[in-house]
């Protein structure tokens, strides 16, 4: 069994793992295909976008202190550095682009697990060592693969506790556990196709960690790491400087596992292919920054020109041969001569300020274009228009659904192999998600002809919950089986108590339905 891998738990020297920043300046080369740290061509490409998309997530605030700001806004030439920084310091990012990922991840989250393995079910509260809910822990997925355009599951399995068997093993806390890995950080892969089936032969994760800095007591220090998983085996590995160009592999540790395949999923948002696929939201990142940047020019011009700028003419010349200082307050009076003095203020015409709106305001709208704001009644558009939009949403949807439903399938399967609960496994394990939150609300009449196409036995008891649920009626976790098989329970008793609840009435002749019921 892999242990211990890539586990945020995982800690070394007392300091936790940080999965999520970047490479801290570790210098290794990721274009020597004889090094661990060789990165696939395909990836280096979409380093840049994953690295925008990953500054616009975080607010420009990866590091703290609006430390991304600066790739964005440049300093000018001439410009002070004193000025430069209040500048930066002035400038503010709308979340736009954050809220419109989580806004569509909210769409997936709302399913049920099928047939899992028992195991699962039990801990369907704590599914990554970290306390998560299987919900909490696929919503952070959904938002993943939304943002990169992809990431990875992984099926992990707490190390040996020295038993015999899985059941012992359990039954002391053993049990498997999922780890969502970034893009960014699975950095080569080899990839075969067999019979039209995808078959993954190696996989290199690369890791952060932080470890103590031996030439400081409380220091501490960030190292790369990097695993390569392949069927049945589990290797750690280190770069090392070995000249002053030079780098070398290390090898820390070799592990064997019974696994006959790399436990690792992707979770594609455009492409089912392993490690493939676009950053659908790459566009509204684009948008983001160039809100942002315009949005800091216009506050630059209004800080500046916001004080008009006195003006005055025939100043009296002081002794010195200079005009004495111009002090305005509310109890200050402007010396004039008598012919040809002036004072007034000088404001700005505002031409290029309006503009500089207009520019914004037309970002806005294709930021709106590019994000789910039209279904909160953020713009108002035509009835054709919003149902085009909606209809784009819900194929875009649609995708998604398939993939995250194909992936939670095998993820299934690799977590009933390490449990050896495979005989639990159906042909419809997985999960089922709902799509009621992309569907228009049912309304009064819309509901009066389902009960009465049911009450005309034209429609089936299932079948009218079901569309009653997909039109926002029903709560979209609510579980159909389980609501009619209670229906029946209750039917069936209230006919076992009736005949001692109603001697000597009357029989009205109205049985209730079960919709009713």
């Amino acid at each position: 069994m892999i242990s211990e891998m890539l586990s945020n738990k995982n800690t070394q020297g007392g300091m936790p793992l940080h999965r999520e920043t970047l490479m801290h300046g570790i210098s290794h080369p990721i274009n020597d295909p004889t090094l661990v740290s060789f990165h696939r061509p395909e990836l280096v490409r979409i380093l840049p976008q994953l690295e925008q998309a990953y500054d616009c997530w975080t607010l420009l605030n990866a590091d703290g202190l609006g430390s991304s700001k600066e790739k964005y806004l440049h300093k000018e030439s001439g410009e002070p550095l004193p000025a430069y920084k209040a500048r930066l310091d002035r400038s503010t990012y709308t979340p736009i682009y954050r809220e419109s990922i989580r806004s569509y991840a909210g769409l997936l989250s709302r399913f049920q697990m099928i047939d899992p393995p028992k195991s699962l079910k039990d801990l369907k509260n704590n599914v990554d060592l970290q306390g998560s809910t299987i919900q909490s822990f696929l919503t952070q997925v959904d938002e993943m693969a939304l943002r990169d355009g992809g990431t990875y599951v992984m099926v992990d399995m707490m190390p040996d506790n020295g038993n015999n068997n899985f059941f012992d093993q359990q039954h002391d806390g053993r049990h498997p556990y999922l780890l969502n890995i970034k893009r960014q950080d699975v950095i080569n892969w080899m990839v075969s196709c067999e019979q039209g089936i995808e078959k993954i032969s190696q996989v290199t994760v690369r890791q952060l960690r932080t470890i103590q800095d031996p030439e400081a007591k409380f220091g501490a220090k960030v190292e790369a790491v990097y695993y390569v998983l392949s069927p049945g085996k589990v290797e750690l590995y280190r770069v090392k400087k070995s000249g002053t160009s030079r780098y070398e592999n290390q090898l820390v540790s070799e592990i064997k596992t019974s696994m006959p395949t790399v436990p690792i999923v992707w979770y594609g948002a455009t492409s089912s292919r392993f490690a493939q696929g676009d950053l659908p939201m790459d566009g509204l990142a684009d948008l983001s920054i160039q809100h942002f940047q315009m949005r800091s020019d216009l506050g630059e011009l209004l800080h500046k020109c916001a004080m008009p700028v006195p003006v005055r003419k025939g100043a009296p010349i002081g002794p010195d041969g200079r005009p004495p200082a111009l002090v305005l307050g509310p109890n200050t009076a402007v010396d004039l001569p008598a012919e040809g003095g002036e004072f007034s203020f000088a404001e700005p015409s505002g031409k290029s300020l309006e503009r500089h709106q207009g520019e914004i305001r037309h970002v806005e709208e294709l930021m709106d274009r590019s994000s789910l704001n039209f279904l909160y009644g953020a713009n108002v558009k035509t009835a054709t228009e919003a149902a085009l939009r909606a209809s784009q949403v819900s194929s875009s949807v649609a995708s998604l659904v398939r993939n995250k439903s194909s992936m939670f399938g095998t993820v299934m399967r690799l977590w009933a192999w390490y449990t050896g609960e495979q005989s639990q496994i159906t042909a419809e394990s997985g999960i089922a998600m709902n799509d009621s939150l992309i569907n228009k609300p049912m309304g009064a009449s819309e509901m009066a002809q389902l009960v009465n196409l049911f009450s005309n036995n034209l429609l089936s008891k299932k079948t009218v919950l079901d569309e009653l649920q997909r039109g926002g009626v029903l709560d979209p976790d609510l579980v159909i089986g389980e609501e009619i098989s209670r229906i029946e329970k209750e039917r069936s008793e209230g006919e076992e108590e009736e005949p001692q609840g109603v001697q000597g009435e009357p029989d009205l002749g109205i049985e209730p339905t079960s919709l009713q019921a």
